[in-house]
């Protein structure tokens, strides 16, 4: 079940970093803030994945890391409002 968690967190970290490459993520928090943030839903998400690899379950890795990489090209290449 953690796996999962991983991969929901790894996606919306990749939507994170897309948002904030694409420069629509204005907020009132600083960047560096919301960059650590993000960095480390990943790294969290990520060691999630990992573990639940490691205890046998490919899937949540597998969706995971395509996830993010998706919602980040989403983010990035979808129309500004």
């Amino acid at each position: 079940m953690t796996g999962w968690l991983g991969a929901a967190l790894l996606i919306l970290a990749g939507f994170g970093w897309g948002t904030r490459l694409s420069g629509r993520g204005e907020s009132p928090v600083p960047l560096w803030a919301v960059l650590l943030l993000t960095l480390g839903a990943s790294v969290f998400g990520l060691g999630l994945t990992i573990e639940a690899f490691l205890a046998g379950q490919d899937g949540p890795l597998l969706v995971g890391a395509v996830g993010a990489l998706a919602a980040a090209m989403l983010a990035v290449f979808t129309g500004r409002e």
